[in-house]
């Protein structure tokens, strides 16, 4: 059954530092970006997976862009695609396995990206609400690296 819940999704980008401390370096995450979207979406079941389906906001300069959040077990796949059904992003994260997806910005070439998930926590009572949680650290081509954590509190609405 289709629900209609209220989502608050944060998204917060770090680069990794290393910083000395004594004989060795403690890796040290400076915040660099960090995004807040409150949004209302569609939750329901299906196959054994919850799906979380929203559109981004016009203030983020996203419009007629859909994401669809399915969480299955021990992972979570993120697909983003335009009105026209075009895929910007299909990413799926699972815990200590590193994956490499296509990501395709607005007005530029699609890329390859490397996406390693260092934690996925989901924290949801029986009808689907709660928390989901993912630190991943992602890699476009051989050039830029960060440190991802992305916050999803799902309610009723």
């Amino acid at each position: 059954m289709k629900k209609t819940v209220s989502l608050k999704i944060t998204s917060s980008q770090y680069e990794e530092k290393l910083q000395p401390s004594g004989e060795a370096f403690v890796r040290k995450l400076e915040l660099e970006d960090s995004i807040e979207i409150l949004t209302e979406g569609t939750m329901y079941d299906k196959n054994d997976a919850l799906y979380i389906l929203y559109e981004e906001s016009k203030e983020l300069m996203s419009e007629n862009i859909r994401t669809l959040l399915k969480l299955k077990e021990d992972t979570l796949r993120i697909r983003r695609y335009t009105a026209d059904d075009d895929d910007d992003m299909d990413m799926e994260l699972r815990q200590g396995v590193r994956n490499i997806t296509r990501y395709k910005l607005p007005m530029l070439a699609s890329m390859d990206i490397e996406v390693y998930t260092n934690k996925l926590e989901k924290n949801l009572n029986e009808e689907g609400y709660g928390t989901i949680s993912v630190d991943y650290r992602i890699k476009f081509d051989k050039i830029f690296t960060r440190r991802n954590i992305l916050e999803i509190e799902v309610k009723p609405a």
